[in-house]
């Protein structure tokens, strides 16, 4: 997982990969540094927060369309990686929340991805692994 500004400058991994990178805002594109080992970027926009506001309407917030899309690029690219690079503004809650419900799910396992330095987004957190189980009916 990293932080936007440490996902701009990461020299790019040489083991065959995946990158999720989360923004804020549509018209916010991260520079991504990639490579031939890159196998695929996904580019996702919503802000991080967990429940709708008057200032955060359900619109802006991570959507279960989006969650979808998440499972249809790990899942289309898994055979072929070794590494999914994930990365939002901060690299603390949505990435976090991302990369541990793809741990959960996987690996039966996410506690690398929360306490300590990461707060996972409980709304990202749970409707990824509530996607997650409507693909595995």
């Amino acid at each position: 997982m990293y932080s936007r500004s440490a996902i701009a400058s990461v020299r790019p991994h040489d083991a065959p990969h995946v990158i999720i990178s989360i923004t804020s805002h549509v018209d916010d594109v991260a520079s991504l540094r990639t490579n031939t080992s890159c196998r695929g970027v996904l580019r996702l926009s919503f802000v991080d927060v967990e429940a709708p506001s008057v200032h955060y309407p359900e619109e802006v917030l991570f959507s279960a369309s989006q969650a979808t899309s998440i499972w249809d690029f790990v899942d289309g690219h898994r055979a072929k990686i070794e590494r999914i690079l994930v990365h939002c503004d901060a690299g603390v809650s949505r990435s976090a929340a991302v990369a541990g419900a793809i741990a959960r799910a996987w690996n039966g396992d996410e506690a690398e991805f929360s306490g300590g330095r990461y707060r996972p987004n409980g709304r990202v957190y749970r409707m990824l692994l509530d996607a997650h189980a409507r693909r595995a009916r």
